[in-house]
């Protein structure tokens, strides 16, 4: 994999809520794709806007073998497209140019190249992927269209029926069975798949060791980091209390030690003194469960509105507690309420581990829908950028 081009888009589809079935807004796109084979290498789909984690998890779909998300996803595709980019060719968003990414990158010996501002065409790879793809997309049941015009004509909130989890699985289906598959006009005829397998005969890509703590190690360094001081009660990071039995060394030398976090959960964090060697250290009340960032910073503006301005981390778990409670009482009566209600079931530990819900029968059919020609080129859309 010698340059490898990222993208996000906010795909044309409105999703469900898997517990309700009623709309809760249209997810991001996240994809990584090979330039020389036109493979993609690795995909993430989230409902919130991108940010230094997106890209994160991103690249760790990109590094490592696919068969246990393929596997969480109940999806038998083969899809052997893994290694460590040579060179990674991005547009500028504030998250391709993060601390994380530009230390991690370093870390593991990645260029890093920007498109020009204002020229768009530099990305054209990826950016024609992205419109085919939304063509497909705009088949399924609960899709926006490319227009407000279309979104009038068939509201996609009265036809949505897909949950972030089918509609990943549907397009890991469209991307490993289909687009891998079909002739491409920009390799001469042949398949992403089988441009592939010949590449990698040639010149393998770069692999992460096979030792157990790399995968997670990889995910570590790309995540956000910032500074921070061990004290005697331990580490704090955005008024939460963390400790290591570890942390009882360092406060001694009082020195800023590395702190990565992850915004989806902050039940844990990685702290290093030398940026290589890292412990993961938890709340330091292990009675406390798993919140993100998002719900954090919502606690703490609420606590502000309220004249609150001494905040604890017993006020902050308070203000969260309270907005759960209000949004398990309201989701099913608005559809930011819905919305909101989905991030929370998503982070709460009952959801983790959980096998997917099946996708419906009419909308993985196969045999029924019309082929894609990935080989024409796709029609002009207006897709929403970043």
């Amino acid at each position: 994999m010698d340059i490898v081009q990222i993208d996000h888009t906010l795909a044309d589809l409105m999703l469900v809520d898997d517990a309700s079935r009623r709309p809760i807004g249209r997810p991001w796109l996240s994809i990584a794709l090979d330039v020389s084979t036109r493979c993609v290498v690795g995909v993430y789909v989230g409902m919130d806007r991108p940010n230094a984690a997106t890209v994160a998890l991103l690249l760790t779909r990109v590094v490592l073998p696919k068969d246990g998300w393929l596997a969480s996803l109940d999806v038998s595709v083969d899809w052997p497209m893994h290694g460590i980019p040579q060179l990674l060719h991005l547009d500028n968003a504030a998250e391709f140019k993060s601390r994380a990414l530009r230390t991690g990158c370093r870390e593991y010996g990645v260029e890093l190249m920007y498109r020009p501002a204002g020229r768009p065409y530099f990305g054209g790879h990826i950016e024609r992927l992205m419109r085919t793809i939304m063509e497909r997309v705009h088949s399924l049941p609960g899709s926006t269209g490319s227009s407000p015009k279309g979104r009038k004509a068939r509201p996609p909130e009265k036809e949505a029926s897909l949950t972030i989890r089918e509609f990943e699985r549907w397009l890991v289906l469209e991307i490993g069975e289909r687009y891998h598959h079909n002739a491409h006009r920009g390799l001469q005829g042949a398949t992403p798949f089988s441009e592939w397998a010949t590449a990698g005969q040639k010149t393998p890509p770069r692999l992460l060791p096979n030792a157990a703590p790399e995968p997670l190690r990889f995910l570590i360094q790309f995540l956000p980091m910032t500074y921070r001081t061990v004290q005697s009660d331990g580490l704090t990071l955005f008024y939460l209390r963390y400790w290591h039995p570890i942390f009882a060394a360092w406060r001694a030398t009082k020195q800023k030690v590395i702190t990565r976090y992850h915004p989806e959960d902050l039940s844990r964090i990685f702290v290093s003194v030398d940026g290589k060697h890292y412990v993961e250290a938890t709340f330091a009340d292990l009675r406390r469960g798993r919140v993100s960032l998002w719900e954090q910073r919502s606690a703490l503006r609420r606590l502000r509105s309220q004249g609150k301005e001494y905040v604890t981390e017993a006020k902050v778990f308070d203000a969260i507690d309270e907005q759960r409670r209000v949004v398990s009482h309201a989701r099913s009566q608005t559809l930011g309420a819905n919305r909101q209600g989905e991030a929370l079931k998503e982070l709460s530990p009952q959801s983790l581990g959980e096998a997917p819900n099946s996708v419906r029968a009419n909308t993985l059919d196969r045999q029924s829908e019309p082929a894609v020609d990935y080989n024409k080129p796709p029609p002009v859309f207006n897709v929403e950028p970043l």
